[in-house]
């Protein structure tokens, strides 16, 4: 569709879901609403949007990506559960003497996201298992660990060249490099386009600064309701730190073994989860761990991401709708026709921001954005790592910052921290990094 009624059903999401707090209503309203818009018929368009949450399950990679939600779940209660959480905090707090303030339990928690800086949702969950008892030890809410696992997953998932997301960008590029539009390798253009990641970096960078600052949300505390589960002092745990530490070890070891076998990066995370759990279950077995514990630890972490899954599965079926519907090809050609050269790069992050903040994805927005953008670029001269840039900046924001993300789902899920509260109280931030960007990204606008 060619008209402005390609932007109502993401529209009509984000506006519910601001003004509901009701996501899985909001989100389904915008697939029932695109259904209806592509089925021109109100019958056969109700009908279709229950077909379009069944043919999310027809994608091997959605698939996949959410038995993985589920599989990371697991493997964040087993840590959990063994006692290794445990164990590590009271090396952090106590043994160590390394945790003292809000700045540093902040700052060990960010720590750990860096650890898991391949997989995006990973680094999320792995920063909620372990901020949330030195959150609670330091009476720092929970919506600023939720900002901190937002900020730190995506940003830093789209900055590495080897992670999942870029090697995802590199296989965008290269179809441009077969079809002769680029003359050099995909990988040449994604590491030429990091230095002009500035909202990645810039929203890493705050993330630093106000962990240094000791910094905390404004708003109630909302783990001021939940149980200190720091040991005391008098009180060692008797896990080894193995039980916390092996799990990601295993994880991330898989998939850089993988990957370097078999060059595909999204089935390595994907069996990774799979290597992890068998992995720790032989381990646990050999300390005498009952495997019937073992499992129903595996399925308690399951049923807990089954909220965050739902989400999930609603948002890819209004991301396959938005698509058929071309809300993306629709924005991006209504400005790029009468804007001018300075204007391109401000332009472009413009047009990403509004694409992933109105579909909640950014890697919809990245592949919807890079077959079109590189071509132009290429055609007026500005330069392609910019351009490449200036999409994922904008795509990350959106991301990150609208009320139907999964990025907001699952560090919201990660943190224990309702969804519009964690939305509500990140914005301001994300949004002020937004305009610095925008400001690059317009003198940038002048030297290309």
């Amino acid at each position: 569709m060619d008209s402005w009624l390609t932007l109502l059903p993401p529209c009509l999401s984000i506006l519910l879901a601001i003004t509901t707090k009701q996501v899985y209503v909001a989100i389904f309203a915008g697939i029932m609403a695109g259904s209806i818009l592509l089925s021109h018929n109100v019958l056969l368009g109700i009908t279709n949007s229950f077909n379009a949450v069944a043919d999310t399950f027809q994608s091997s990679n959605s698939v996949k990506s959410l038995i993985f939600i589920l599989m990371i779940g697991a493997i964040i209660n087993v840590m959990k559960q063994s006692g290794g959480i445990d164990t590590l905090i009271y090396q952090l707090v106590y043994k160590r003497n390394i945790v003292k303030s809000k700045g540093s339990a902040q700052l060990i928690t960010i720590a750990f996201g860096f650890l898991m800086c391949l997989e995006g949702v990973g680094s999320m969950m792995l920063i909620g298992l372990v901020g949330r008892p030195l959150f609670n030890q330091f009476d720092i809410s929970r919506e600023k660990l939720a900002f901190i696992a937002n900020c730190t997953g995506a940003p830093l998932a789209w900055l590495m060249p080897f992670s999942g997301a870029g090697i995802f960008l590199a296989s965008l590029i290269a179809v441009q490099v077969e079809n002769g539009t680029l003359d050099k390798p995909p990988m040449y253009y994604v590491l030429a386009a990091l230095p002009y990641q500035i909202y990645t970096m810039a929203i890493l960078a705050l993330v630093l600064l106000l962990a240094l600052k000791q910094h905390d949300f404004t708003a109630q505390s909302t783990s001021a309701n939940q149980v200190n589960i720091v040991p005391s002092s008098d009180h060692q745990p008797q896990t080894s730190i193995l039980a916390i530490i092996l799990p990601v070890a295993i994880l991330l070891a898989s998939i850089l073994v993988i990957t370097y076998v078999t060059r595909d990066i999204s089935s390595a995370v994907y069996w990774s989860g799979f290597i992890s759990l068998i992995g720790s279950g032989i381990y646990f077995r050999v300390c005498k761990v009952n495997i019937n514990q073992y499992v129903e630890w595996c399925v308690k972490g399951m049923e807990n991401m089954l909220p965050a899954a739902i989400i999930l599965t609603l948002a890819f079926s209004l991301s396959g709708i938005t698509g058929e519907l071309g809300s993306g090809k629709y924005l991006a050609s209504f400005v790029s026709n009468e804007v001018p050269i300075w204007l391109v790069p401000a332009s472009i992050f413009v047009i990403c921001v509004l694409i992933s903040f109105s579909t909640g994805s950014s890697g919809a927005t990245v592949s919807i954005m890079t077959p079109i953008i590189i071509p132009l670029a290429v055609s007026i001269g500005i330069s392609v790592p910019l351009v490449i840039a200036t999409v994922i900046s904008g795509a990350v924001f959106g991301d990150q910052s609208s009320p139907i993300s999964d990025s907001v789902v699952v560090a919201s899920s990660a943190a224990n921290c309702p969804p519009a509260k964690h939305f509500a109280t990140q914005l301001p931030y994300t949004l002020a990094v937004a305009l610095l960007s925008l400001m690059f990204y317009l003198i940038m606008g002048f030297y290309t």
